[in-house]
């Protein structure tokens, strides 16, 4: 986790780490994060409209957080283990060895994909997993490349 958490916070300065214990202590404040996910065993990951991905290993998630609470509550969704399965993120989030994030107040889903990638240290999982309605980017999943 820490060498990805390093290569992530080089990506994004300013960001803040978030623990999922520590989610309570997260701004509730608008803004975008970079969720971190380890996946110790291989997840099937089918949609119909994109196909089949094998995730496996480290992942990274670009999301927003808008709507009411802002980041705390989006963030403390993700870290919830027994949350229902609404958005294609939660597959992944329900099956993490281990999870934290970077909360970026104030900032976009899109410029942490594009930091990301252009670090060459990240490539796109799967297209379109989280960017269905992103007109600029080809998805919001990145797989880190030890």
């Amino acid at each position: 986790m820490a060498d990805l958490l390093a290569q992530v916070e080089a990506c994004l300065p300013g960001g803040v780490p978030v623990e999922p214990e520590r989610s309570g202590e997260c701004t509730d404040g608008k803004g975008a994060y970079a969720l971190l996910i380890q996946l110790a065993r291989t997840v099937r990951f089918e949609r119909a409209a994109l196909g089949v991905a094998m995730l496996s290993g480290w992942l990274v998630y670009a999301g927003s957080a808008n709507g009411p609470g802002g980041l705390r509550a989006r963030l403390a969704r993700h870290f919830r283990k027994g949350k229902a399965i609404r958005w294609h993120v939660d597959e992944l989030t329900t099956r993490a060895a281990d999870i934290m994030a970077l909360a970026i107040p104030g900032g976009s889903e899109c410029a942490i994909v594009d930091a990301l990638l252009a670090s060459g240290r990240f490539e796109v999982a799967m297209p379109g997993i989280g960017s269905s309605d992103c007109k600029n980017c080809e998805a919001h999943l990145l797989r880190y490349n030890v």
